[in-house]
């Protein structure tokens, strides 16, 4: 077995290009749909967090503050959530390293918005967190065409289904 770590639109061109057989990837209630022809499998839904460096509140309000975005999808769902807030964040740093992010969030350079599963592989001690209701992202096994599926590949997705399970 082979890993390469890529964002989704990337993991999808491997994925159409038989490059790679599963996607492991991550979508959130505004992404646009996938092409035709790739088939999600849902493994787990994960909730997002508010991460400050003080008691984080409601993302209303921090309409004021610097924020901390992630990559193109993570970003575009920062912006839709901060809409639906009523402001547009001033978005003072990017980053896709949660540890880079994290150390940002505790300096006191901003805040952001983390999924569980990132908060429970690495959780800064100096950041507080508050879940963000209705923010969720989904995850999702992607193969392309429809099942039956080889061996191979059915055996994977079911070690993920088996496996998965929310962040904090």
């Amino acid at each position: 077995m082979q890993l390469t770590e890529t964002e989704p639109p990337e993991a999808l061109r491997l994925l159409r290009a038989g490059r790679v057989d599963v996607a492991v990837m991550f979508r959130y209630d505004d992404t646009a749909p996938e092409d035709s022809g790739i088939h999600m499998v849902h493994l787990l839904d994960d909730p997002s967090y508010l991460v400050s460096g003080t008691a984080p509140g409601e993302v209303t309000d921090h309409a004021g503050s610097a924020w901390i975005a992630g990559c193109d999808r993570c970003r575009s769902h920062l912006l839709d959530v901060c809409d639906k807030a009523g402001f547009e964040p001033r978005i003072a740093f990017t980053s896709d390293d949660i540890v880079a992010v994290q150390a940002l969030v505790a300096a006191g350079l901003g805040l952001t918005m983390l999924p569980g599963l990132a908060l429970a592989a690495h959780r800064h001690p100096d950041v507080e967190v508050a879940v963000v209701p209705g923010s969720t992202r989904h995850v999702y096994a992607a193969v392309y065409g429809e099942p039956p599926y080889p061996p191979a590949t059915e055996a994977l997705l079911t070690a993920l289904r088996d496996s998965a399970s929310p962040g904090l």
